[in-house]
């Protein structure tokens, strides 16, 4: 990708000078120009921490595949020997539709940061973030770990909940005015093995323990519908006879962005220590190592899905993943 980027640069220089014929424009020509830098560099500080951060003000649609991303491996502290902060095997930005034409990601507003503090009166350089202002398209590929903020919204039906749910517990659902056409909704996180959140090095996503079902539409009894849903909240991974967390590896293809709408805030980031990048006044705090972050709305799945996984999608003109 980065290549292509370079191309894209040298491509709009070339245009932008073979059309320019550099003739000075006066103050009413002036007045009327409108326009966006190329590039544009900011300073910040945060507490003890300076930030620089240069934006390059372009779209760029791509497609790329690459057989491994690993990041962050070492030996980490309470965690798997031989893991990896990020570990994502047949990556792929972009999709391949069933006509051959390219499906691309979409990416607004490209960013890299550089934080800094304060040592002994020198700067020592403690993190690096890679961003993009607005991120639409497929992501896909087989994770193994993942060290980050991934939110993830559950929202659908109830009858992929309902057919999984033992006899007992659909009465139960009956009886809090649940059907199979009921909408409901859920938030997932990185998690742990007890269903705990846990960002470091995650193997499983799930709706984290202390959380419930919330109602969205065709609630039977309406507002006593929720509370009776709050009755049931998940519990090491499970709630009812429902499991509530599932391998990153059974999610092979994910939107970012939905219904059209891309998502912001998606970033990839490498610290020497624990710091906290900023978008717009809100603050993401990122621990040392490798860090992805996915935010609020960036990724939405359905109960089917959930609980049977997403297949991958084509992602290659010849995808040995794709019949």
């Amino acid at each position: 990708m980065a290549i292509r980027v370079l191309t894209f640069f040298i491509l709009l220089t070339l245009s932008v000078a073979s059309l320019a014929d550099l003739t000075p424009l006066n103050d009413s020509e002036l007045s009327a120009a409108t326009g966006q830098a190329f590039l544009q560099i900011d300073r910040s500080s945060q507490g003890a921490t300076d930030f620089t951060k240069f934006t390059f003000g372009m779209d760029i649609d791509t497609s790329l595949n690459a057989d491994l991303v690993e990041l962050g491996r070492y030996e980490r502290s309470g965690e798997a020997a031989g893991s990896s902060d990020i570990r994502i095997n047949d990556f792929a930005l972009g999709s391949v539709n069933s006509d051959g034409s390219l499906s691309p990601f979409n990416i607004k507003d490209p960013f890299f940061e550089l934080a800094f503090e304060d040592n002994n009166g020198k700067e020592e350089l403690v993190g690096v973030r890679l961003g993009f202002g607005e991120a639409l398209g497929k992501l896909s590929g087989n994770i193994e770990y993942l060290t980050g903020n991934i939110d993830v919204k559950v929202i659908g039906t109830a009858a992929p909940i309902r057919a999984a749910a033992s006899g007992w517990d659909r009465f139960l659902l009956t009886l809090a005015g649940i059907d199979d056409n009921t909408r409901l909704q859920a938030g997932a996180v990185l998690v742990n093995s007890s269903g705990d959140p846990d960002g470091i090095r995650s193997t499983q996503v799930g709706i984290p323990n202390g959380s419930t079902l919330g109602c969205v539409s065709g609630c039977n009894l309406g507002g006593l519908s929720n509370a009776l849903l709050g009755l049931f909240a998940s519990d090491n991974c499970g709630v009812l006879s429902l499991a509530t967390c599932f391998s990153l590896g059974n999610f092979r293809t994910l939107d970012i962005g939905q219904s059209g709408s891309p998502a912001s805030g998606l970033f990839l980031s490498f610290q020497t220590k624990e710091v906290t990048w900023y978008d717009n006044g809100n603050g993401t705090t990122a621990p040392y190592g490798a860090f992805m972050n996915i935010p609020n709305g960036g990724i939405t799945v359905d109960f089917e899905q959930s609980l049977n996984g997403i297949e991958r999608i084509r992602t290659k003109m010849l995808d040995p993943y794709y019949d």
